[in-house]
C-alpha cells in the first residue's frame, strides 16, 4: 500500500481592503472643489428693496430765428454805424444757453482794398433788447471784429418757449482809409443753443 505524503500549505488570511485613505482623499477633493466654486464675500445680514416704477422722458432742444432786418440799405462812412434786429425763440422743452457768431463773410466791389483790409475796419456789437424799437447805436453788449465775432457759449439764456430780440450794430472805424470806400460786406450770423445743465 502506498500512501501519499500529506502536504500542508500555509494560507494567508485574506486582506481586508483599506478604505480609509481613498475616503479621506475623496473628502479633501470634494471640500477643495466646493471652496473653488464659491467666490466673493459673505455678510451676516442681507437685504433687498424695490422702488416704484418711474418714467424718464427726453427733452428737445430747438430754436427758430428770424432774419436780420434793416441793415441792407445803410451806407457807412468813417465812424458811423447801422443797426438791425433779429428774433430768436426757444421752441424746445429745455432751457438753452445762446451763442451768436459770425460764420461767413464776403466782401465785394472793393477796388482798392483786400478783403482782409475791409474786414479789419468793421466792428460788430450785439445786445439783447426787449423789443425791436429798443435797438439803437451804442448799446452795451458783446463786441468784436466782424469776421471773428463770437459771443461765447453763454451770451444769454432762453427758457423753454421764451424768445429774445437781438440788436446788431455794425460800425466802420473812424480812421478807416479811403481804400475801403465802395466795399460791400455780406456776413452771416449763426445762433446756437446749448442745453443748460439742471
Amino acid at each position: 500500500m502506498t500512501s501519499t505524503p500529506r502536504t500542508t500549505a500555509r494560507h494567508r488570511a485574506p486582506r481586508r481592503p483599506r478604505w480609509i485613505w481613498p475616503t479621506v482623499t475623496a473628502l479633501v477633493v470634494a471640500v477643495v472643489t466646493a471652496l473653488l466654486g464659491t467666490g466673493g464675500t459673505y455678510a451676516l445680514w442681507n437685504g433687498t428693496a424695490s422702488t416704484t416704477a418711474s418714467t424718464v422722458r427726453s427733452g428737445t432742444a430747438t430754436i427758430a430765428t428770424g432774419p436780420l432786418s434793416a441793415m441792407n440799405t445803410a451806407v457807412l462812412g468813417p465812424g458811423t454805424g447801422t443797426t438791425g434786429t433779429f428774433t430768436v425763440r426757444n421752441t424746445g422743452s429745455v432751457p438753452l444757453s445762446m451763442r451768436v457768431a459770425t460764420t461767413a463773410t464776403k466782401v465785394s466791389y472793393a477796388t482798392n482794398a483786400t478783403t482782409t483790409a475791409v474786414l479789419d475796419e468793421l466792428t460788430l456789437r450785439l445786445s439783447v433788447v426787449g423789443a425791436p424799437t429798443d435797438c439803437r447805436a451804442g448799446l452795451a453788449g458783446a463786441s468784436g471784429r466782424l469776421a471773428a465775432f463770437d459771443t461765447g457759449s453763454s451770451s444769454f439764456t432762453l427758457a423753454a418757449g421764451a424768445s429774445a430780440v437781438g440788436c446788431v450794430e455794425t460800425v466802420l472805424d473812424a480812421d478807416a482809409p479811403q481804400t475801403v470806400a465802395g466795399a460791400v460786406t455780406d456776413f452771416t450770423l449763426t445762433v446756437t443753443g446749448t442745453q443748460v445743465s439742471a
